[in-house]
């Protein structure tokens, strides 16, 4: 703008302003050089400014093109488990939204790779599950571990299958937790870990080793916990979903 005013003010244009009464053909030709230089300069800066929203915008798009497949193949690879594993799924996109809070329909960041924090909060809980089958714990430990392996499937958004098998549910007297565990936990808490490394690959980290319970002592210190409460326990019950539960005789 001051290359155009420098030339108004060169050929007399501003009347108010006079440099010079006369002007040579070598002055016409400079300023008419000057002005358009200046409008040059201009085009110059106006095109790169286009340019530049040009590519932030196709970035943006990009990245939200990027985040509705990522999402999408997430909700296949969910799919593709509970196929598996019958497990079965809620919340899914909630689900994608914890594991990948900064991913989403602004395009203004998307990230491959889950947070850190969620994936490391679940492998610090699976370990702590491993670790008390390492002993035989109380019932009262027991009645925990079981919980524990209950909520840290909340966590990742599944419930275990449904079986056909006696199921324990803890404190049915009051506000019944159906577990879905059977006289054996050696399903359940192996879906916690086949899950969990099926979440892990597709959020950039390697695989965990699924604790296996079959045939392992804490398998039959379990069960000797489930026929306890299967011969009369104050708190807890085992049965069917569509049992009529009463409490026992005090």
């Amino acid at each position: 703008m001051m290359l155009f005013l420098a030339g108004g003010v060169f050929f007399n244009i501003i009347p108010e302003i006079k440099f010079k009464s006369e002007i040579s053909i070598s002055d016409f030709v400079g300023g008419l050089s000057a002005i358009a230089a200046a409008v040059a300069a201009y085009a110059s800066w106006k095109a790169a400014n286009i340019s530049k929203q040009s590519a932030e915008d196709s970035k943006s798009f990009t990245r939200v093109q990027l985040y509705m497949s990522h999402r999408e193949d997430f909700i296949e690879l969910l799919d593709y488990i509970a196929a598996e594993l019958k497990v079965v799924f809620f919340r899914k996109n909630d689900l994608y939204a914890k594991l990948f809070p900064n991913n989403h329909y602004s395009g203004a960041v998307f990230e491959a790779k889950a947070s850190d924090g969620v994936i490391d909060v679940w492998l610090a809980e699976y370990e702590e599950i491993k670790l008390v089958t390492s002993r035989e714990p109380i019932d009262l430990e027991l009645d925990l571990w079981v919980m524990r392996c209950s909520t840290l499937s909340e966590e990742m958004h599944f419930v275990f299958p449904q079986s056909k098998e006696p199921q324990l549910y803890l404190h049915a007297f009051e506000l019944p937790i159906q577990t879905q565990f059977t006289q054996s936990p050696a399903r359940p808490v192996f879906y916690l870990g086949e899950v969990m490394n099926h979440l892990r690959s597709f959020s950039g980290y390697g695989k965990i080793e699924p604790l296996l319970l079959a045939d392992h002592p804490f398998e039959h210190h379990f069960s000797n916990y489930f026929a306890r409460i299967a011969r009369g326990h104050p708190q807890h019950y085992v049965g069917h979903p569509n049992d009529k539960v009463t409490p026992p005789d005090p």
